[in-house]
């Protein structure tokens, strides 16, 4: 399988990256600078100047350009890419854009997150005129570089404000606890370790146990204990309206 990426920055290359690690697929790439990809690339993958070029060659085009590009892109490719699978991780840019310029081309519209740069990605996706067998190659792709999840385009905007921006919050909660872990006398290193395993930790006891995130907080919760203390400033801090106004703020913004 032939697979065709315009624009290798850091979304980009983390795409190639995990694809790079599946049997039978050979990488095509094109990206704004020839010259910054040629040497990052040493001889690694094929490599075009020309978008158009690197496309007529894919049997899947995958677009990872920034959004005020896409037109552009889109225009200059639709001659040799119309009727391809074409797997857009352009963020705002819709299914129906995409399709103006490829009519007969299967879409697929794709909010990754930034773990994806070590494969650890939330990749939501949604799509248009994709039979099974394309589906599965699709679903394989998006499994190199982290976790796909289907959902309705209508989401997607919302999904960029919980998954896709969800690290920012998250990583100002773990910067909080590590903080709090030094206030109180704890080697910041020992903090930082302590607060990521229990994030990890948490997530993991979460999903294995198929446990509600209020049943694990009612299991620790122990009347006139140290963790209905601290959780009582959190509440006193309206830490839940908080997160949900940053992630409906993201929202709105996307």
């Amino acid at each position: 399988m032939k697979v065709s990426i315009i624009g290798v920055g850091t979304v980009g290359r983390s795409i190639v990256t995990g694809i790079a690690k599946l049997k039978n697929y050979e990488i095509f790439l094109s990206s704004g600078s020839y010259e910054r990809l040629k040497s990052w690339n040493n001889g690694r993958y094929n490599i075009f100047q020309s978008n158009y070029e690197n496309a007529k060659n894919g049997d899947i085009i995958i677009l990872s350009v920034k959004p005020s590009n896409a037109v552009k892109i889109l225009e200059e490719i639709k001659d040799v890419a119309n009727g391809k699978v074409i797997i857009s991780v352009m963020a705002g840019i819709t299914i129906n854009l995409i399709n103006k310029y490829l009519d007969k081309s299967p879409v697929i519209r794709v909010m990754p997150n930034i773990p994806m740069l070590v494969q650890k990605s939330v990749n939501a996706f949604c799509y248009y005129n994709l039979d099974d067998e394309n589906k599965k190659i699709v679903l394989e792709i998006l499994s190199s570089f982290g976790t796909p999840v289907e959902i309705k385009e209508d989401y997607i905007d919302a999904v960029t404000g919980l998954s896709g921006s969800g690290p920012g919050f998250i990583s100002v909660m773990i910067d909080a606890m590590i903080s709090a872990g030094v206030r109180l006398g704890i080697p910041k290193d020992t903090a930082k370790y302590l607060t990521l395993e229990t994030f990890i930790g948490t997530a993991s006891l979460i999903r294995e146990l198929k446990i509600s995130p209020s049943d694990l907080r009612d299991e620790v919760m122990t009347p006139g204990g140290t963790t209905v203390a601290g959780l009582y400033y959190l509440e006193k801090g309206n830490i839940r309206t908080a997160i949900a106004d940053a992630v409906e703020g993201a929202y709105k913004k996307s």
